[in-house]
């Protein structure tokens, strides 16, 4: 048995195996919408895996602001305690 005969009968036993699946009811039309959606704009498509981030990203925006506040009143204490800082500009 040659290797293109190996092949033909291992996708020929592929093919017998699954003759019987067939997709959900309303497939087709779930995926004409999506693409239906996908064409309405690139905002609008980006939609849906944007609402899986956005507490991510607010999260991330919540922390930058405290982490630049704390390091502002750090900076300010700092310039504070010591009585012979000059600023050259």
């Amino acid at each position: 048995m040659s290797h293109d005969e190996d092949i033909d009968a291992r996708l020929a036993r592929l093919a017998s195996g699954t003759a019987e699946l067939r997709p959900r009811a309303g497939f087709s039309n779930r995926v004409m919408q999506r693409i239906g959606q996908e064409q309405l704009g690139t905002l609008y498509a980006l939609g849906t895996p944007a609402r899986r981030f956005l507490p991510l990203g607010m999260l991330a925006a919540a922390l930058a602001m405290v982490w630049a506040v704390s390091v502002s009143s750090q900076v300010d204490e700092a310039m504070a305690a010591s009585d012979d800082t000059e600023l050259s500009w």
